[in-house]
């Protein structure tokens, strides 16, 4: 349901929430390295949650990005709707154009339920919930352990 793009801010958010502070930045090369990523479009993504205001970035030798927020006011709603403008949450689940409740396709009842909850989830869901399931050791992010 969420872009590549999307998926890939999540996680790249989750990481340099883990793993930078006031006197550490993370750096693209790797962000891409751990999670397995395409250095070129985490590059991308970044540098636009940065001109978003979702994450700052310092150049230099000791350079990188950080969260200048805390993770707990960042929703997964907000990175969705800064990287894809929170149109997942109203596409059809055919992907038809002119869908709606009162044009509805044959899996829209069905879809719309799936696609509501999901919604409410990345609202409600905060960047600091998942890297406290990740850094607690009940889910992970990489094929590394976490080094906190």
């Amino acid at each position: 349901m969420l872009t590549k793009t999307s998926e890939y801010a999540i996680r790249s958010l989750m990481y340099i929430a883990i793993h930078s502070s006031e006197t550490n930045k993370v750096g693209i090369k790797e962000v891409a390295s751990e999670l397995e990523l395409p250095l070129h479009f985490i590059g991308k993504i970044l540098q636009d949650l940065v001109r978003k205001g979702i994450i700052a970035s310092v150049k230099g030798p000791h350079g990188g990005f950080y969260l200048d927020r805390p993770a707990s006011t960042i929703t997964l709603m907000d990175v969705v709707r800064v990287i894809d403008g929170g149109e997942a949450f109203k596409r059809c689940g055919l992907g038809m154009k002119q869908c709606s409740d009162a044009h509805p396709c044959p899996l829209h009842e069905d879809f719309k339920v799936y696609r509501d909850g999901l919604a409410r989830v990345f609202n409600k869901r905060t960047i600091h919930d998942l890297t406290h399931e990740v850094e607690a050791g009940h889910a992970f992010l990489t094929n590394l352990a976490v080094n906190s």
